[in-house]
């Protein structure tokens, strides 16, 4: 190529380059003359950082473990078995038959409220809840006494119910996705514990009326709650989370006052406990 057609190119080179900067410079002198500037949108990165409140719905899963012991006295007029007579073998007839387990499920649903803290990955915060805690079972073993006393023959009844549960709790976890947080979750718990206890025999004697004693208790008891779930974020202001729960409510111990007359008495005990186990899922809404 010669030097001149070299010349001639870099030239129109040249042109052009000025060309296209002088269209732009005109398009941004035209558009700041109408006014508009253009601008850079930042988008929020995605934050579970504070309050919400919300609904969740689900199954619960409850066990009652119980066992009686018989309070054999040593006296001939216990109801059913003195511990220092051959009767006393009715003590243990009656403490196996009166121990066992109440296992239930049901509906678990209500409302839940918390606050989260968001530094980077790492969420953490507290949250409470409250709803339906449907539990409920009874069962009534029966046996025949190995020395006959007062009576060959008894019945107990063991009847465990919930109707509501409350937790509260702290929240720890990490967000593994930016719309995806997964948590541990541990504090207390509340529900109302109702059960009730009865013992029943045959008195084999017609001076004396059979045996028979009931206890029914409705407490409010405490206990620990430990779990975890994930939650996800639909946008800034709903999300979703499934979680679960498992909780202990320990031991209550129940007394029963037996009788066959105001002379033949004794005072059986049972001793209950409950837990269980929540599986739900929820909506989250922050105002």
């Amino acid at each position: 190529m010669s030097n001149r057609s070299w010349a001639i190119g870099a030239t129109m080179r040249t042109a052009y380059v000025a060309a296209i900067a002088a269209a732009v410079a005109v398009a941004t002198s035209s558009a700041r003359a109408d006014g508009y500037e253009p601008q850079v949108v930042m988008v929020a990165a995605p934050t579970f950082a504070g309050g919400y409140i919300g609904l969740n719905a689900g199954g619960a899963w409850g066990s009652s473990d119980y066992s009686t012991d018989p309070g054999c006295p040593s006296s001939t007029l216990a109801v059913f078995c003195d511990a220092a007579a051959t009767s006393a073998v009715n003590g243990p007839a009656v403490a196996r038959s009166g121990t066992g387990s109440l296992s239930s499920s049901g509906f678990k649903g209500g409302i839940q409220a918390g606050y989260n803290w968001q530094v980077g990955r790492i969420v953490f915060g507290g949250e409470g809840d409250f709803g339906a805690f449907s539990l409920g079972k009874s069962v009534n073993p029966t046996g025949v006494f190995p020395e006959a006393f007062l009576g060959t023959s008894y019945s107990l009844t063991e009847s465990m119910s919930t109707d509501w549960l409350i937790t509260v709790r702290g929240r720890l976890g990490v967000t593994v996705a930016p719309q995806l947080l997964l948590y541990g979750t541990a504090g207390v718990a509340l529900t109302d514990f109702q059960f009730s206890t009865s013992y029943a025999d045959n008195a084999i004697d017609s001076t004396f009326p059979g045996g028979a004693g009931s206890t029914s208790i409705s407490n409010v008891i405490t206990g620990w709650t430990i779990g975890g779930g994930g939650e996800w974020l639909l946008d800034g202001r709903w999300s979703i989370k499934a979680e679960y729960l498992y909780i202990d409510f320990g031991s209550t111990n129940i007394p029963v006052a037996l009788s066959n007359t105001e002379d033949y008495t004794q005072t059986m005990s049972v001793d209950a406990d409950l837990s269980a186990q929540v599986a739900r899922v929820g909506v989250n809404y922050r105002p």
